[in-house]
């Protein structure tokens, strides 16, 4: 019986699994979790708010689709997305960092990509970022696959990511 509801039907079991394993594992050291995510428009928030009774390991997450929300809502710097790309490492890392700091969670996790368009689809850079470690950061490419199967996998890296960090 799976114990995540609202995206389970269209879930690989190994994402609902990790997910399981990274919201106990952060229960158990008492550290809080935020997203960052365009590309895959809150679906990771969704996920670790889904798994009954862990998903307080959550603090929250930042739906920042636009430029002009990732500028507002994380402090990233208008400057750098113009020089360097919404998609790109540099801003990956400023949206991780700016969730940091603009929450209670001491671990969070920055996507950001085309999910099945623009420049190159399914290119997504992600970023972890923990207080007083250097921020993660993994250039993937999906490919075209669609945005349904890009998103997928770019939870499952995150995951994975945050894991990592613990």
């Amino acid at each position: 019986m799976n114990e995540t509801e609202t995206l389970s039907p269209a879930l690989p079991d190994r994402l609902e699994e990790a997910t399981r394993r990274l919201l106990a594992k952060a229960c158990e050291r008492e550290l809080v979790l935020a997203t960052a995510e365009s590309c895959t428009g809150g679906l990771l928030a969704s996920l670790l708010t889904d798994v009954k009774g862990v998903a307080h390991a959550f603090d929250r997450g930042f739906v920042t689709y636009s430029e002009q929300a990732k500028a507002e809502m994380l402090g990233v710097p208008e400057t750098l997305i113009r020089e360097k790309g919404a998609v790109s490492k540099e801003v990956a890392v400023a949206m991780a960092e700016g969730a940091l700091a603009r929450s209670r969670a001491h671990i969070a996790l920055a996507i950001t990509g085309f999910a099945d368009s623009g420049e190159e689809p399914g290119l997504v850079h992600l970023a972890c970022a923990r207080a007083g470690r250097i921020t993660a950061h993994r250039e993937a490419h999906f490919g075209p696959r669609g945005r349904g199967a890009n998103r997928i996998a770019a939870m499952e890296t995150g995951i994975e990511m945050m894991t990592e960090m613990l």
